[in-house]
Order: C-alpha cells, then sequence, then structure tokens
C-alpha cells in the first residue's frame, strides 16, 4: 500500500451547493459497473464490481448496494448524508462540509507528496505520481459528439468516454449531478480504493453544460492500472417494489436496536475492512 494511501486511512480514520429541491417526479436508476481492465471478454460478461439502486423520492436519494447491504441517504436541501450498514447493523451522518474537511487534508498531503517527490515518468513510482497528479488537477482536453451524444475528457494519465441521453427536464439532470458530486466526495474519503473525486467532478460539469444523462460511463487508466464502466438504466417511475423498499429502510434506520455511531467510527470500521481484505 503506497504511503499517500496510508495518509488517506489515518486521515480519515482519526478525524473525526446551494440549497436546493429534487424534482417531485420519482427518478429511478439501476447501474452495474464492471472491471474491464485486462478483459478479453465481451463488456456484458467482464466481472461485476458492484451493482446499486438509487431512487429519488420526497427530497432525498436512497442509494442502495446490495452486496455490500449498505445504504446511503442523501438530502442536498441539508447537505447531509445518512449511512446505513444492514451487515454490521449501524449508522451514523456526516455533513458535506464535514466531507470536504477531510479532502482538504488529503489533497494537502497529495500536493505535498507531488512537490517533495522526484522520479523518472516511467518508472513505476513516476507513473503512481502522474496518477495522483491526475485526481488532483486534472487537464482534460474535451470533445463532444452532439449527433452521436458521445462526450470524451482526455488527460495524459487517464480518459472519461461517456454516453449520454437527455433526460424529461433539466430539473432531472440538476438532481442527479449534485447527487453524483456529493457522492464523489463521500466514496473518497469512505473507501481506501476510491479514487479522489475532482476528475469526476469535472465530467459532471461537462454534464452540466449539455443537459444530459450518463448511459454509459468509462474511466480508463493510460498505463492501464484501472479501466472501469458504469451503466446505467434510468426509469422515470418506480417499480413496484421500490416504495417498499424505502419504508423498510426508514424502518430500520428507526429502530431502536440499530447502534448509532460518529463518522469517525462508521469510516474507521468501512476502511480497516477494506485493508484487510486487499492485504
Amino acid at each position: 500500500m503506497s504511503r499517500f494511501v496510508l495518509y488517506r486511512f489515518t486521515i480519515v480514520a482519526c478525524l473525526l451547493s446551494l440549497p436546493g429541491f429534487l424534482n417531485a417526479q420519482e427518478m429511478r436508476v439501476y447501474t452495474t459497473v464492471r472491471n474491464l481492465r485486462g478483459s478479453t471478454v465481451s463488456e456484458d460478461r467482464a466481472p461485476v464490481v458492484a451493482r446499486s439502486l438509487t431512487l429519488f423520492h420526497a427530497g432525498k436519494v436512497y442509494d442502495y448496494v446490495e452486496a455490500a447491504k449498505e445504504l446511503t441517504i442523501f438530502e442536498p436541501a441539508h447537505h447531509r448524508f445518512t449511512l446505513l450498514s444492514e451487515r454490521r447493523r449501524v449508522a451514523t451522518e456526516v455533513t458535506q462540509d464535514e466531507v470536504r474537511q477531510f479532502l482538504n487534508l488529503v489533497e494537502q498531503e497529495g500536493w505535498k507528496q507531488l512537490t517533495t517527490t522526484t522520479e523518472q515518468q516511467d518508472s513505476p513510482q513516476g507513473k503512481s505520481l502522474m496518477w495522483l497528479k491526475f485526481q488532483l488537477k486534472p487537464e482534460f482536453e474535451v470533445t463532444f459528439d452532439g449527433a452521436k451524444n458521445v462526450l470524451s475528457l482526455t488527460d495524459r494519465a487517464a480518459r472519461y468516454h461517456a454516453e449520454l441521453q437527455a433526460a424529461p427536464t433539466k430539473t432531472a439532470v440538476e438532481s442527479y449531478l449534485r447527487f453524483a458530486d456529493a457522492t464523489a466526495e463521500l466514496n473518497s474519503v469512505l473507501h481506501t480504493q476510491a479514487p479522489l473525486p475532482r476528475p469526476r467532478l469535472v465530467l459532471n460539469g461537462a454534464l452540466r453544460e449539455h443537459e444530459l444523462l450518463p448511459i454509459v460511463v468509462e474511466l480508463k487508466a493510460q498505463d492501464d492500472r484501472l479501466h472501469l464502466q458504469a451503466r446505467h438504466e434510468w426509469t422515470w417511475k418506480f417499480q413496484s417494489r421500490d416504495r417498499q423498499l424505502i419504508s423498510g429502510w426508514e424502518s430500520q434506520l428507526g429502530d431502536v436496536g440499530l447502534r448509532r455511531i460518529t463518522f469517525r467510527q462508521y469510516q474507521q470500521e468501512s476502511m480497516a475492512s477494506e485493508v484487510s481484505r486487499n492485504r
């Protein structure tokens, strides 16, 4: 594990937007993330990294990762997340301001590492530093094919390729992108392997500019250290079970037997588990 990743773990474990509204229309997106790195099979047969269901309802966004049995509820009007681990029977809350405080410290350490380390660009350490710089300050060349609704963002370290579609309303686009911005920041302080959020925030800014939603998003590192594909299936009304899921999650959060812990404790448990699995 690199010194920078260890520092991220230490900072996150030891510490601890404008107000808006979501469209009253219910919105649903099912996301499948696949690992295409080194894959010799078709995209639809590549290994699945994660599947998630995201439901926009009554001013909240419910994002559920079934394999991990983890729920994130984002309330944009209050700039707040509620996190629930069904597996550990624990919950916590954290504000966007708290998340950004952690990020600022991690990014400061990242810049310090870049300015104090000198390595040949083609060496393993040099490539790692280039990847770190990309996360801190991507320098994208952006191209958009309006006829095909295809967006490309290319940096010397990595490339985004996004296939897009129109949304029923502009509010739907902004609602999704506000959530996508916030969770990109949250995931980077909650999960040890998650990249820093700045490149994704730039991509989201481009989506805002064109007022489109993603169908497929690929992120590929130029040195092949990473190649992920997220495929989004959008619907503009709930399925019959979706309201039952929301009701069930809210019921769990209201259970007096649920263990409520600080965000610092939640981070420590989540990240320590990831570090243990990756050894």
